[in-house]
């Protein structure tokens, strides 16, 4: 598990991971291995990665998700349900101000990610953001990325595929911006057993909300979530 967490965490975007690449005669960008073999950075559709759907569902937290675990950085934060999430103590990045990890047998790490950083629109954020995956992923696809309202924030979901020292992990995460930054909701798995667990992945990533210092909720230090699955368009 704790292997899976630091190849995980390598292609979140968190951590520099350096690699030799080049291009092909026609522009394109590869990574080259010592042993003479190369491959595709971004095998992503072209497609996928100039469009931005819009999912008109309001996404709700889940009922179960009663705690809180407030952002120091920005007025955000992460609402979670502790008997299925630990918080965990591990200071992965600078950017990711609390980790949590689902039971063993699931092998889910979550993040609630904050940055001051003034970023004009969510589109913008997700070129930047999926620029940053690409470079430090040996392979990379797009699955999905849409825009839509989670707790009466709008959002932008991003799921995508990435791999790395042969290993293939799932991402999916929601994400927010304000005048004073973004905050990321996001969770990964091994990519065969994302779709198992789906539904509580995406529970977690229904816990992003504002947290204003004049809204009366509870802080914790435990963790989870449980909401409404993605895909009800």
């Amino acid at each position: 598990m704790k292997k899976i967490c630091i190849l995980g965490i390598i292609l979140l975007n968190v951590s520099v991971f350096s690699q030799t690449k080049g291009l092909t005669d026609d522009g394109k960008e590869v990574v080259l291995f010592d042993n003479g073999t190369w491959k595709f950075v971004n095998e992503s559709d072209a497609k996928s990665l100039e469009t931005i759907s819009t999912n008109d569902f309001l996404f709700k937290k889940s009922n179960d998700a009663g705690f809180l675990m407030r952002s120091k950085k920005l007025d955000m934060g992460l609402y979670f349900n502790p008997p299925e999430w630990k918080v965990s103590p591990e200071k992965v990045s600078p950017y990711v101000e609390y980790m949590f990890r689902a039971n063993a047998e699931d092998q889910i790490i979550g993040f609630l990610i904050t940055e001051k950083v003034q970023v004009p629109t969510l589109k913008n954020l997700r070129d930047i953001l999926l620029m940053g995956v690409q470079k430090n992923a040996d392979f990379f696809r797009l699955k999905e990325s849409e825009y839509g309202t989670v707790n009466g924030l709008k959002v932008l979901y991003i799921r995508y595929i990435a791999n790395t020292k042969g290993l293939d992990f799932e991402y999916a995460g929601n994400y927010y911006l304000n005048d004073l930054g973004y905050c990321g909701v996001v969770a990964f798995s091994p990519q065969n057993s994302f779709e198992k667990n789906s539904v509580k992945i995406h529970e977690f990533l229904n816990g992003i909300s504002s947290a204003k210092k004049d809204e009366r909720t509870e802080v914790t230090q435990y963790s989870a979530p449980p909401p409404p699955m993605r895909s009800k368009k």
